[in-house]
C-alpha cells in the first residue's frame, strides 16, 4: 500500500465526506491491522445484512421513549471513552485523569461526552450515570440517520469505482478501501460526525478536547465541530506514546479535519511530533504533562520466574504474544505466565483464534482476573510489543521484554529508553536475555532507565499552559 497515494486522495476537495471517513485512509501506524485487511465479498454482504437488521431493530424501537437530557451552554466540550462499566462513575477519567478537577479549580465550565465501547446499552448506562455533567453516546443513531449512512456508503462505493477506473487507485488499494468502507469503524466515524453536530448546537462550546492519534473518527469529529462553528477550537490530546512508525497523526488534511492544537502528555512523543508533523501545527504543539496521578510505587514483592504478557488492544497482537508465551510455557515448566488483555478485547475470541480451550492451557499460564497493579506485583518481567501499559509495569519494577516480530515494524513505546537491548524474537534469544538481565551492569542500567522513563511519562500537568490554552476566545 502506498500511503502517499491515499493521502493525495484525502486532500482532494472533490472527494465526499463519506469516502474520507473510510478508516483505511487513516493509517495510524504501520501495523498489519491497518495495512493488510483482506477483501471478502461474503464478509461485505454479511456486514450489509447485519446493518439492515440493526436498522430494522431501530425502526421497531423508533416510538419508544428515548433518554433525553437538557444541556446548558458550556465553555469546553470533552470527548472521552467508556471502555468498561466499572469506569462509569470513577472520580478520574480513564484517559484524562484528574483534568476535570483542574477545570473546576479555575471555574471553567465543561461537559463530557463518552463514546460507548462496552457491550451495554447506552440508555441503561446513562440511567446509572451519577455524573450530571456527562453523557454516554448511543451506539446507533435513529432510523433516518442509519439509513443515510447506508445510502452514503453506496454513493461512496461508486466514487471508489470512479477513482479505480481513472487509475487513481491500484487494484489492491481499491479492494482494501471497499472492505474498509463497509467496516464498523467507518460507520462509527460517520455516526460521530452526526452526533457531535447535535451536541455542539446544544452545548455551544468555545473549545472541544478529544483524544488524538489520527483515527478516522477523530477527523470526522473535528469536521462535525467545525461544520457547526469554525471558530470552535479543537484540541487533540496525545495520550499514548508516539513512535517514528506512526503515520496519521503527522498528516495534514485539506479542510476542517485537523486539530488547532495538540497537547502532549510525554516529552519523547512531544519531540517526535514537533519533528515530523506538518508545518502549520508545529508551533501549536504543547507539552502539558500527564493528567493521571503518579501513584506508582515500586515493590519487591514479585515472583522471579513469572512473566506478565500484555498485548495492545489488537487481536493480531494478542495472537502473536500469546502464541510465543504458550510455546515458552510448554517448553519451560519452571516459568509462569499471566495473560492479560486490553478492556476492548473479547478473550473468548482470542482463544478461538488460538484454537485452544481455556481448560487445555498449561498449568503455568494464568488468565488475569485481577487489577493491573496486582498482576504487576506478581511478576518480575513483562512481555509486550506496542502496549502503553508497559510503561506503568516497568515503573513498578518489571523488566521489559519486547517481542520483535519479523513481520511487523517496531512499535516499542520504550525504544527511546531501552534501545533494542531487551528484544527477543525466539526462545533462544529469550533465554539469552534472561541470563544478561542478572548481570549487575544490567540491573544498574535498568534503574537509570526507569528514572528517565518516569520523568518522561509522568510529568505533573503544566496548569498554566492548560489554562492559557483557553484564553484565545
Amino acid at each position: 500500500m502506498k500511503i502517499k497515494t491515499l493521502n493525495n486522495i484525502l486532500d482532494n476537495k472533490k472527494i465526499s465526506l463519506t469516502t474520507k471517513s473510510i478508516s483505511a485512509f487513516h493509517i495510524v501506524k504501520l501495523h498489519s491491522l491497518f495495512i493488510k485487511k483482506k477483501f471478502s465479498v461474503i464478509n461485505i454482504i454479511y456486514k450489509i445484512f447485519k446493518k439492515i437488521l440493526v436498522i430494522i431493530f431501530i425502526f421497531n424501537d423508533f416510538f419508544k421513549k428515548k433518554y433525553n437530557k437538557k444541556i446548558p451552554n458550556k465553555k469546553i466540550l470533552i470527548i472521552s471513552h467508556l471502555i468498561n462499566k466499572k469506569h462509569l462513575n470513577s472520580k478520574d477519567d480513564f484517559y484524562y485523569g484528574n483534568f476535570e478537577n483542574i477545570l473546576k479549580k479555575f471555574n471553567k465550565s465543561y461537559y463530557k461526552l463518552m463514546i460507548n465501547h462496552t457491550d451495554i446499552n447506552s440508555s441503561y448506562l446513562n440511567l446509572k450515570n451519577r455524573n450530571k455533567n456527562s453523557f454516554i453516546l448511543d451506539k446507533n443513531l435513529n432510523f433516518e440517520y442509519e439509513c443515510k449512512i447506508i445510502f452514503k456508503k453506496i454513493i461512496s462505493l461508486f466514487e471508489l469505482f470512479f477513482l479505480f477506473f481513472c487509475r487513481k487507485l491500484s487494484f489492491k488499494n481499491f479492494f482494501l478501501l471497499i472492505t474498509s468502507l463497509f467496516d464498523s469503524t467507518t460507520s462509527f466515524s460517520l455516526r460521530i460526525n452526526y452526533q457531535i453536530k447535535d451536541f455542539i448546537k446544544s452545548v455551544n462550546p468555545s473549545f472541544c478536547i478529544l483524544t488524538y492519534e489520527g483515527y478516522s473518527w477523530e477527523r470526522m469529529c473535528i469536521n462535525g465541530v467545525k461544520s457547526v462553528d469554525e471558530k470552535i477550537e479543537c484540541i487533540g490530546y496525545q495520550h499514548t506514546p508516539v513512535t517514528h512508525h506512526h503515520r496519521a497523526i503527522f498528516n495534514y488534511m485539506n479542510g476542517n479535519f485537523n486539530p488547532d492544537k495538540i497537547w502532549c502528555s510525554q516529552i519523547n512523543s512531544y519531540k517526535i511530533l514537533r519533528k515530523k508533523i506538518y508545518k502549520k501545527l508545529k508551533k501549536k504543539i504543547l507539552f502539558v504533562g500527564n493528567f493521571k496521578k503518579n501513584t506508582i510505587k515500586k515493590s519487591k514483592i514479585y515472583n522471579s520466574k513469572s512473566f506478565l504478557v500484555i498485548p495492545e488492544g489488537i487481536y493480531s497482537e494478542c495472537d502473536i504474544l500469546f502464541r510465543f508465551s504458550l510455546r515458552l510455557a510448554r517448553q519451560f515448566k519452571n516459568l509462569s505466565f499471566i495473560w492479560r488483555v486490553h478492556p476492548v478485547i473479547n478473550f473468548k475470541k482470542v482463544l478461538n483464534d488460538l484454537n485452544i480451550k481455556k481448560n487445555n492451557l498449561p498449568k503455568n499460564i494464568l488468565i488475569s482476573s485481577k487489577k493491573f497493579e496486582e498482576d504487576v506485583l506478581r511478576c518480575k518481567y513483562v512481555i509486550y510489543t506496542g502496549s502503553a501499559a508497559v510503561i506503568k509495569s516497568v515503573l513498578m519494577g518489571n523488566y521489559p521484554i519486547y517481542f520483535h516480530s519479523d513481520n511487523e515494524k517496531n512499535f516499542d513505546p520504550l525504544i527511546a529508553f531501552f534501545g533494542d537491548k531487551n528484544y527477543v524474537n525466539n526462545e533462544k534469544s529469550f533465554l539469552n536475555l534472561l541470563k544478561r538481565i542478572e548481570y549487575k551492569s544490567y540491573k544498574k542500567d535498568f534503574r537509570k532507565k526507569v528514572l528517565s522513563l518516569k520523568n518522561d511519562s509522568f510529568s505533573n500537568p503544566d496548569v498554566k499552559k492548560i489554562i492559557n490554552s483557553f484564553k484565545s476566545r
